[in-house]
């Protein structure tokens, strides 16, 4: 996703792997959007991290392999259920900041 993301001309500024790691990250340079994966690093939940993003004014997409993700509404723009492909990753993305 990274390297498609670089290519398509998107600044990045993770990947990282656990919620504490993306404040570090969020705290020295604010996104636009936060890709997160509903499972971070050792099974932690990212539910704190997106209410942190959603709080700060961060969209959020939500990458998941779960089939249900239990998510309040209006908490992310989308969950994008794995695997994604290229073309829906792009969209989702293009739609979201041009909000």
């Amino acid at each position: 996703m990274a390297r498609l993301l670089n290519a398509l001309g998107a600044d990045l500024a993770g990947p990282v792997a656990t919620a504490a790691d993306a404040e570090r990250l969020i705290s020295e340079r604010r996104p636009d959007v936060a890709l997160v994966d509903f499972s971070l690093r050792d099974g932690e939940p990212a539910h704190d991290l997106i209410d942190r993003l959603q709080d700060q004014g961060i969209s959020v997409i939500v990458i998941t392999g779960y089939e249900v993700v239990p998510i309040a509404p209006g908490k992310v723009e989308a969950i994008l259920h794995k695997p994604v492909s290229a073309a829906h990753l792009i969209a989702t993305v293009r739609q979201v900041t041009s909000r």
